[in-house]
């Protein structure tokens, strides 16, 4: 890719982050990120601080000056084993307090619960490296420190959105990598061009299966109508990656589904997937 091709590129990434960061996200450091972890570890302890202080200062008492590198610590663990997305959801417990790693908007209007929902942190991280330090991405976005989504960011000036698709299937290997492991972290990652966008909630290499999130044409023809006011793509940060809209997805629209399969020897093999759901599928839910 030339130095021009990578500038339009950069460009494109800039803009989106631009656009997140007027509207209610926060841009964040990489530096910040903790690749162990897979956390942005600054942002867990503020949100718990600032919306749960008595349970905090209740583990402090046991902890001590260690209390926010035991926390963050044990949040990983406890993802590591059950997923980001049911603790997003549920109570994260630790000898003596319990902690809850996000509030989801209240269905009748409580305030004690809006002001924990309004001190929900949405942060955009450029250029996250991994682990292995081999692999750069473009952007990762948290929800109070936990990663949510990744993006992987092509300009059809220059590469299209199968150049994405390619990179997450053979250059960003998900085996060990908390980041990128079915489940542990992030959600959904996005293989996103100017023109099109595509989702999948599973690396697996050569394997990974990728869905359109696309809206559709007029015409009724697969991809996306023309945006007069800007890219084809825009509605993803626009709309979709909304403050209240992301948090009502992951509240409500996020499904784990979870089968148990029998041999022919009687032998039980659990699968898990889990479905992100399409553009018109949340669009229509919504219309509702």
């Amino acid at each position: 890719m030339s130095i021009h091709d990578r500038h339009k590129e950069r460009q494109f990434q800039i803009e989106i982050v631009q656009h997140l960061t007027t509207n209610n996200w926060i841009e964040g450091d990489s530096s910040k990120y903790d690749k162990e972890l897979a956390l942005y570890p600054e942002d867990i302890i503020s949100y718990i601080k600032a919306t749960q202080i008595q349970e905090y200062e209740k583990m402090k008492k046991r902890e001590g000056a260690k209390t926010d590198e035991v926390l963050c610590k044990h949040v990983a663990k406890e993802m590591d084993k059950h997923g980001s997305l049911y603790y997003l959801r549920n109570d994260l417990k630790y000898i003596g307090s319990k902690f809850k790693i996000c509030q989801f908007k209240p269905e009748l209007h409580n305030p004690d619960t809006q002001v924990k929902y309004d001190a929900n942190i949405l942060r955009v991280v450029q250029e996250v490296t991994t682990k292995s330090g081999d692999v750069r991405i473009d952007l990762v976005l948290f929800l109070n420190g936990i990663p949510i989504s990744t993006l992987e960011l092509k300009t059809d000036f220059t590469q299209n959105v199968q150049d994405a698709i390619n990179q997450y299937k053979y250059d960003r290997p998900a085996k060990g990598e908390a980041l990128l492991e079915f489940k542990r972290r992030a959600l959904v990652h996005f293989a996103v061009s100017t023109d099109e966008v595509y989702m999948t909630t599973k690396l697996a290499g050569a394997k990974t299966f990728f869905l359109p999130f696309n809206k559709g044409r007029d015409d009724g023809s697969a991809g996306n109508p023309h945006n007069p006011n800007g890219y084809a793509t825009s509605y993803l940060w626009e709309e979709v990656l909304q403050r209240d809209s992301i948090l009502n997805i992951i509240s409500r629209y996020i499904h784990l589904e979870v089968k148990t399969k029998e041999d022919h020897e009687g032998k039980k093999s659990k699968s898990e997937t889990l479905i992100f759901p399409r553009y018109h599928q949340l669009d229509v839910v919504r219309k509702l």
